[in-house]
This record gives C-alpha cells, structure tokens and sequence, in this order.
C-alpha cells in the first residue's frame, strides 16, 4: 500500500488543494495510506477526501466520491466483470440467432424454388391442352366472321 504525504488545510480536515500529493516525507506534509488500486483515483481527487482522524493515515470519501478502499474497488470491477460477461453471453445469443435465421432463410427460399418450380411444370402441362382448345375456337371465329359478311 503506496504511503502518499499531502498538506493538510488550516483545520486539519482535508489535504491542501493548491499542494500536490508526493512519495517522499517533508515538514508539514501528513502520510496517508492509499491502496494500490485507488492510487490512480486519489491522484486525481485528492483534495477532495477528508482525513478520517487527526493522526489517521486514512481518508475518507465525501458522498459524491467512492471510497478508496480494495473492497468497495473490487466490487466494482466484480459488478463491470458480470456486465461485460452478460454482454458477451448476449452478443453470443444474437450472433448464434443471426446464424439460425439465415440458416432458415436459405431453406425457405430453397423450398419456395422449388414450389415456383413445380407450380411452373404443372402450369406448363395443363395449359398445353387449353392452347389447343384456343386456337380451335381462333380458328373457327374467322370462318363465322366470314359467313356473316356475304
């Protein structure tokens, strides 16, 4: 655990603002002990935590501001862990989803081929006949036309 030495203010409270935190003890600087994990977060709040004590080398965190303990970090990154697992579950599902209805498209667009293919052969095979039956009557129609004219 990395021992910080900050200023502290007028009342002892809080560590001076204007005076930046550093790693080496001088006159009139408080040690204050920060775990490894919170250094990058205090360094850059650091004026804003208050000493827990007037000998304490602990702070403690105003309400908008976590605290600096391991415990409340770990759960943190626990909390982001089960956020980013369930995404990547989610985005599994989807991608797996995606497949699947591609999958089923390829096999209704195979199968409405084939319905339009064999529509197609039936059509073809019964209009065969009524073609015949059509140029029948095409055929009679001019030779009733021609009995009207004389």
């Amino acid at each position: 655990m990395p021992i910080y030495y900050v200023k502290p203010d007028s009342d002892n409270q809080f560590p001076e603002k204007d005076t930046m935190p550093v790693l080496e003890p001088a006159d009139g600087l408080r040690a204050v002990n920060i775990p490894t994990k919170s250094v990058r977060y205090f360094l850059i709040y650091w004026w804003m935590y208050a000493f827990k004590g007037d000998d304490s080398q602990e702070l403690k965190a105003p309400g908008n501001l976590p605290p600096l303990d391991n415990d409340y970090l770990q759960e943190l990154i626990s909390q982001q862990k089960k956020q980013i697992d369930q995404q990547t579950a989610d985005i599994q599902s989807l991608q797996k989803a995606n497949k699947d209805l591609r999958s089923s498209n390829e096999l209704t667009q195979q199968g409405l081929m084939e319905a339009v293919d064999y529509l197609s052969s039936q059509l073809a095979t019964t209009s065969v006949p009524t073609d015949t039956g059509s140029a029948a009557t095409s055929s009679a129609a001019p030779a009733s036309s021609a009995a009207s004219e004389s």
